[in-house]
């Protein structure tokens, strides 16, 4: 019986082998790393919105009146002549107009990502609808219309304006809050037009003047941008826009007569009056404008991590 049972265990370790070589190993499957949005790579794309301009200028004039009384018979031959030079008066006055209008245009620039943090360079051209224009009116107590010693216009157009801007922000995978700022160049066209109205003198003619150029300045800004495929993106952003100042001299002279007759003499009294206006006006701009950029970059693959 002894030798039974010692022959039974000694099969028994004998096939553990055998039964543990045909038992199945479950081996787990490789982790696979969630894909993360990169920012970094070219862009391109267009934008749209609306801009709140502001002219502000100010108007410094001097003008000179010269009277000259004539009195002559009623046929029309001198009898005498007394001319008086007036004391010179000078005008100052300042205002703000506003310049709105809706813009368009086209962007580019690259983005570097490093960890969370985004650098990038992005360089813009827009096309704009802005004018506007203001009136200067003497006295400054005055209305414009009856009564006003001197009138004094300025109109405005912003027709074009670009900037060069670095951006620097933080991502939240797809979603990118920034700042931005830099160089901006734009167009700034200023027109004025000013003319006296002294006593009975009416101006004839008013003068011009031309305060259009293309100035540098600056522009600070911020913005959110988001992913929609790995490929498009939209922003939403705002800008500030300081183009520095232009202005223009204008100098002109209006002239008027006056003839009374009197039993039978006639007096002839007429004016002469000579301006200077110098026009001065510094521009700014505040922009909200919504962009739709394509990205010439493909959503990294997926890191596989085996075991």
């Amino acid at each position: 019986m002894k030798k039974f049972l010692l022959g039974a265990a000694a099969l028994m370790v004998a096939g553990v082998p055998a039964l543990a070589a045909d038992i199945p190993v479950y081996k787990a499957p490789p982790v696979v790393a969630p894909v993360v949005f990169s920012w970094t790579g070219w862009y391109v794309g267009a934008n749209g919105g609306y801009s709140w301009g502001r002219g502000s200028t100010d108007l410094t004039e001097s003008s000179i009146t010269t009277t000259t009384a004539t009195i002559t018979t009623l046929a029309g031959t001198p009898i005498a002549t007394a001319t008086q030079v007036g004391t010179p008066v000078a005008f100052v006055g300042s205002d703000r107009a506003k310049i709105n209008g809706w813009l368009g245009g086209l962007q580019t620039g690259y983005n570097w990502q490093v960890d969370r943090w985004v650098w990038g360079i992005e360089a813009d051209l827009q096309i704009t609808g802005e004018r506007g224009g203001t009136s200067f009116c003497f006295p400054l107590s005055s209305l414009c219309g009856a009564g006003t010693t001197a009138l004094g216009t300025a109109s405005y157009s912003l027709p074009w304006f670009g900037t060069f801007r670095g951006r620097a922000g933080i991502a939240f995978d797809r979603i990118l809050l920034y700042a931005t700022g830099g160089l901006a160049v734009g167009r700034l066209n200023a027109d004025y037009t000013d003319a006296i109205a002294a006593g009975f003198v009416t101006p004839a003619a008013a003068a011009t003047g031309s305060g259009g150029v293309t100035r540098a300045g600056w522009v600070i800004g911020a913005g959110v941008e988001g992913a929609v495929t790995n490929n498009w993106t939209v922003k939403v952003e705002y800008l500030h826009v300081d183009l520095g100042s232009t202005g223009a001299s204008v100098t002109g002279v209006t002239t008027g007569s006056l003839s009374v007759p009197i039993g039978d003499f006639r007096t002839t009294i007429a004016q002469t009056t000579t301006f200077n206006s110098l026009f001065g006006t510094r521009f700014t701009d505040d922009i909200i404008r919504v962009g739709l950029n394509y990205r010439f970059a493909w959503a990294p693959a997926a890191v596989v991590t085996k075991y």
